[in-house]
């Protein structure tokens, strides 16, 4: 798609939106979140998401600073781009789109939006636990095709129930408020203690967690250390009873184990909302499984996180611009810089 908008401001800079159009367009709030960029250059919008090296470039090889959303920005790419200052994603999950050895060796800052939607994700990580337990797109599903199967879809009550978080970071902290409001006796697992925590959430070894707890619901970050976090041991492991819920990476779940594990009944169910290879996952074995609830990567899209999430990747440009970078994920990049 061509150039969609531009916008002047001080001269000798370019800003390029280069995939992240959708997340602020028909907003009211958008000339207020961009306006502080033209003290620092103007700003481009294109919209879709590219995977050929020579679009991408069509697109920034003149640019100073790249807003990034869903296309990937290799090595070979980064490279062309001799101007390039500063990537600012809009998202938590850089690494996935950016290659940050490239950028750390080319000089190039790498920025990424933490804590925009922490309460929008847990919201739809206790939707997920709720659709699961209670039957509710099974239900819908039956009703939809002539069926009425009231007495066939027994659910669980969660009040009462154990949840066990591993990882207590923004977000694992917001779901455990909410489900400690449900009356539910919540547990977590994280490399770092959280005694601030401590008085509505119990600290378990991830292992005994996993064994103890009625709903498992993963709350961390992607890194080669999570890859693959829960996978055919870690199953089983979990009760027959038990419900998994990942609204994390999806590279920290084997997707392979979980159907299994769905298949051969050692977990009551799961709800799942991200995956390897998105925006196109393999989920053959999963679409199988009736008792696993799918969603499309919709946790963090409520209109309040989107326009926190804008905001915060435009603060990151000017507040970088200003000489003061933040939220950057590869602090090593400030060696290379010229």
């Amino acid at each position: 798609m061509p150039l969609v908008k531009k916008v002047e401001g001080a001269k000798g800079r370019v800003f390029v939106f280069l995939d992240g159009l959708e997340f602020i367009q028909g907003t009211d709030p958008v000339e207020e979140f961009l306006q502080p960029l033209t003290e620092f250059g103007s700003y481009e919008f294109y919209k879709n998401r590219l995977e050929e090296s020579h679009l991408l470039l069509e697109r920034i090889s003149h640019a100073h600073a790249v807003f990034l959303d869903w296309s990937n920005l290799t090595a070979e790419v980064l490279e062309k781009c001799a101007n390039l200052e500063i990537v600012s994603y809009i998202g938590v999950g850089a690494a996935n789109f950016v290659d940050l050895e490239a950028a750390t060796r080319l000089g190039i800052a790498v920025t990424n939006t933490p804590n925009y939607g922490n309460r929008s994700v847990a919201e739809h990580a206790l939707g997920l636990l709720l659709a699961v337990a209670r039957n509710i797109v099974t239900g819908d599903r039956d009703l939809r095709k002539g069926m009425w199967t009231q007495f066939a879809r027994e659910g669980i009550q969660i009040k009462d129930r154990s949840i066990g978080l591993i990882g207590l970071g923004a977000v694992g902290k917001e779901m455990a408020l909410l489900c400690h409001s449900l009356g539910m006796t919540v547990f977590y697992y994280d490399p770092v203690r959280k005694p601030e925590m401590e008085e509505i959430a119990t600290f378990l070894p991830m292992e005994e967690l996993l064994s103890r707890c009625d709903v498992v619901s993963l709350h961390v970050t992607y890194s080669p250390e999570t890859r693959d976090l829960i996978g055919e041991r870690e199953l089983g492991l979990m009760r027959p009873e038990a419900i998994l819920i990942n609204t994390s990476r999806g590279e920290v779940l084997n997707l392979h184990a979980l159907a299994e594990a769905l298949r051969q009944g050692k977990i009551r169910g799961a709800g799942l909302d991200n995956y390897p290879g998105e925006p196109h996952p393999d989920l053959g074995e999963l679409l199988e499984q009736e008792r696993v609830v799918l969603t499309p990567h919709l946790a963090f899209n409520t209109r309040e996180a989107k326009n926190r999430m804008t905001a915060i990747a435009v603060e990151n440009v000017v507040s970088f611009y200003r000489g003061k970078p933040r939220n950057v994920v590869n602090p090593d990049y400030v060696m290379f810089k010229d």
